[in-house]
């Protein structure tokens, strides 16, 4: 019986370090606006990729409000680590016109991945709303505000970072 209370300050202390690293890595926080072609884009998907070289990998998620303004997060903490990321901006199905069901109402991305696999593949050229961008950009720990601008006229392909 006297190992009985070594016991359990073994099993306390082995509780206090089930935090996971991901808690410990730092943060910048990262906000910014999207448009396309120079308006507000309101409703898109907004994903931070990160560098296979990242000494930390933090991919980071958000979604535009009414402004086009984000806030990217990791799990659950707003910002990303430094690094290099590639930044995807997907205008949501609101934007393409095709409100979310009710029966996705509690998974719209499972909605999204549905609709995604029904679509017919689309011919290659330049963006055009409901088509993803592709962005590269570096965080750093000054790193406050990054705007992106998803060019969608004929003219211009790709997108640009402003």
């Amino acid at each position: 019986m006297r190992w009985l209370p070594a016991v359990a300050i073994l099993s306390m202390a082995g509780l206090a370090g089930c935090g996971t690293d991901e808690d410990n890595i730092k943060l910048v926080r990262v906000t910014g606006t999207i448009s396309q072609n120079g308006k507000p884009l309101a409703g898109a998907d907004v994903s931070f990729v990160p560098d296979a070289g990242n000494k930390d990998s933090t991919p980071g998620v958000d979604q535009t409000g009414p402004e086009g303004t984000y806030m990217v997060r990791f799990k659950g903490r707003n910002g990303v680590a430094p690094g290099k990321y590639k930044v995807i901006v997907t205008p949501s199905d609101a934007a393409e016109g095709g409100p979310v069901p009710e029966r996705f109402q509690n998974d719209p991305m499972m909605f999204k991945i549905m609709k995604q696999a029904q679509a017919p593949a689309k011919k290659s050229g330049g963006d055009k709303v409901g088509v993803k961008s592709e962005f590269e950009a570096e965080v750093s720990e000054t790193t406050k505000e990054l705007d992106f601008d998803v060019k969608t006229s004929s003219s211009a392909k790709g997108a640009t970072k402003s």
